[in-house]
Order: structure tokens, then sequence, then C-alpha cells
């Protein structure tokens, strides 16, 4: 893992820290090929072909997951929130979400690139 990665986990406040995990983990496990970064300051970022595809924003009770492709997605499940030309946001609260359900926004964000 990347020490740039590696050290905004452990920087994350404890409450938020287990939800950001288990989307990380989903997230990775639905697209191999991701690769991430740091960018905008202070984002975890899923790159796909060159590509920035997800970017991950740390609230204080939540993470907000930013599907740059997001208005493209097909989202039978209502998860996707907002209404600009591209981009479309996934809140997540808790541990507890449906993950097959964010892996298939995941697997559909990748199918555009």
């Amino acid at each position: 893992m990347n020490p740039e990665i590696e050290n905004y986990i452990q920087a994350l406040p404890e409450n938020i820290k287990p939800v950001f995990l288990k989307k990380r983990e989903i997230i990775l496990s639905a697209n191999p090929e991701f690769t991430e970064a740091i960018k905008w300051k202070n984002c975890l970022t899923y790159i796909h072909k060159k590509k920035n595809l997800i970017q991950t924003v740390v609230g204080k009770d939540k993470v907000s997951l930013i599907f740059h492709n997001g208005a493209m997605i097909e989202d039978d499940s209502g998860w996707l929130e907002g209404d600009g030309n591209k981009t479309r946001t996934v809140r997540l609260k808790s541990e507890d979400f449906d993950s097959s359900t964010l892996i298939t926004l995941v697997k559909k964000a990748v199918s555009l690139v």
C-alpha cells in the first residue's frame, strides 16, 4: 500500500474509519484494476484507465462517494444523488449498507470508461 494512503486512513476519525474501510474493500474488490491516489487536498480517489472515477470525501458522520460519471449511470437503487451534468454522489453513514448495490454502481461506472 502507498504510505500516503496508509497515513490518510490512519488519520481518519475513529467513528468513520469502519465505514471508510468497508467502502474501500468493496470498491477495490469490484474492480481490482483501480489505482488509488490522494487528490484535491484530502480525498482518496479511485482511478481506472487514467481517469478519476470515484472520489471519496469524508465528513463528520459520513463518507461520500462522488461518481465522476454518475449522471451516465442507470441507478435502479436510487442511491445516486444530485442533478449535475456529470457527477452523482452516494452517502454512506454506517457499515450497514448493501454491498451488492455499491458493487453494481462501481461496475457500471467502470463500464462507461
